[in-house]
């Protein structure tokens, strides 16, 4: 029997922590390796899917042009990732011509005369393979605030995260010059300064036109790269998600501020408002006690989603719209929290509260130096509550408050979501860093629990 209790438990757990680490790895993943659902990015620990990835931040499809003996079902990377033993033997292709130092040295050389070479290059000789991620820090070093740069482009943006070159991209080169065109060559010219700056020996700028001589020397130069810096460019790309993400969720006005701010004032209240009609409940015989119980539970009978639109109503005849107020005091008590509490009062022996009047102790002096600390596990357990509410709740906060500058993390998380969805490794990357706290918490409040019940029960 306990057999089968550890073994169930054991389940449990694996079907917590298998989705955690599917995650994590889709966090640290791509374009080419994201629809793999991996427990473990094979990238960390296959050479050739690392290659095969490096070439995928360079090119958004897999370049035909460049490697024309691939696999004709090579269509996408979706199709490329699917393959395992085809993209072993691709990458073994590439990359066995340059393992001897001498071959290695020859390439490198090649490779950094041929960067040169595009570097002196015309603006609208070349194209740009940009990196989504690299777009917002640019763009906002450039122009520093979002009305300068709605001033100076045509098209009015609501935010740095809006901004794309996808149309720069495919156009003429003799398409007329304007200020986000000239951003758009400031960008290029970047990635090429960069790679250098950095000892790469290719660059995100490559020819507009790939002719089969240029195919030849990207190939050498995407086999030197790796061979030379492959796995720092594969922890840059991998961590350059949680780079965004920082710069989305943590930058972005107050929201964690504001988030810091709504986590405390919603655990100050539950942790006292709910002991208090607790311990009144249970202390003191009302007629109504019964009653007062029913009423309370009764509030969670109803989902969020029908008592929302009352309770709008009713932050908005307050006059709370837009304030912390309308954050905070909807979860301020808790029926089902003020019934456990009540119920754990209850149970606990009269003898001390008996003790405790002989020795002169006043009734604020009994709930404060007797009954909470004997309640810590269940004061754990609602603090708990209430921090995941206050922490991951988003569509309350979202409904009361429609400014950006009182938006939490749930908040802007959710619009990361929309904004990025063709980047889901960004919005996996997002899921990982606001799990963090909670986990912490988590594990904070596990601690009481056990050492509040289990360790009395040893005793």
């Amino acid at each position: 029997m306990l057999g089968l209790i550890y073994a169930a438990l054991t389940l449990g757990a694996a079907t917590m922590v298998y989705p955690f680490a599917v995650m994590i790895s889709a966090s640290m993943s791509s374009a080419y390796d994201y629809n793999r659902h991996d427990v473990a990015t094979r990238a960390l620990f296959s050479e050739s899917d690392r290659f095969v990835r490096s070439v995928a931040t360079i090119f958004p499809v897999f370049p035909r042009e460049v490697y024309d003996d691939a696999p004709e079902e090579w269509t996408t990377w979706q199709t490329v990732a699917a393959d395992a033993s085809g993209v072993k033997e691709f990458a073994s292709r590439q990359l066995a011509p340059y393992r001897e130092p001498a071959a290695f040295a020859a390439g490198i050389a090649r490779a950094d005369a041929y960067l040169a070479r595009l570097h002196a290059d015309t603006n609208r000789a070349t194209s740009c393979r940009v990196d989504p991620r690299d777009i917002p820090a640019f763009v906002q070093g450039k122009y520093k605030t979002l009305d300068a740069l709605n001033a100076a482009w045509p098209v009015p943006h609501k935010s740095f995260f809006d901004v794309s070159f996808t149309a720069e991209a495919r156009e003429s080169p003799n398409a007329p010059d304007d200020a986000k065109r000239e951003t758009w060559n400031e960008m290029k010219r970047m990635y090429l300064a960069r790679a250098i700056s950095r000892g790469d020996h290719i660059a995100r700028t490559i020819p507009r036109n790939i002719s089969p001589e240029d195919a030849a020397e990207l190939r050498n130069a995407l086999a030197v790269q790796f061979l030379d810096h492959g796995w720092r460019d594969f922890f840059r790309d991998a961590f350059s998600n949680y780079a965004l993400v920082g710069q989305y969720l943590f930058l972005r006005g107050r929201a964690f501020a504001n988030t810091l701010i709504l986590v405390f004032l919603s655990l100050l209240a539950s942790l006292t408002v709910n002991p208090l009609a607790a311990y009144a409940l249970s202390r003191f015989h009302l007629r109504s006690t019964e009653k007062i119980i029913l009423f309370l539970l009764a509030t969670t009978a109803f989902p969020a989603a029908v008592t929302a639109i009352p309770g709008f109503l009713l932050i908005r005849d307050l006059g709370l719209l837009n304030t912390f107020a309308a954050l905070v005091l909807p979860g301020v008590a808790s029926g089902m929290s003020i019934f456990i509490l009540k119920g754990f009062f209850d149970a606990l022996p009269r003898e001390l509260y008996e003790a405790a009047a002989i020795d002169g102790a006043g009734e604020w002096t009994v709930f404060t130096r007797i009954t909470l600390p004997m309640t810590t596990p269940i004061l754990a357990v609602n603090a708990l509550n209430s921090f995941i509410h206050a922490y991951s709740s988003w569509e309350w906060a979202f409904l009361v408050c429609q400014k950006e500058s009182h938006w939490t993390l749930a908040v802007w998380m959710y619009q990361m979501s929309q904004t990025f969805a063709h980047q889901p490794w960004c919005v996996m990357a997002a899921f990982v860093l606001v799990s963090i706290p909670t986990a912490v918490v988590f594990l904070a409040c596990q601690k009481v629990i056990l050492r509040g019940i289990v360790l009395p029960s040893m005793k």
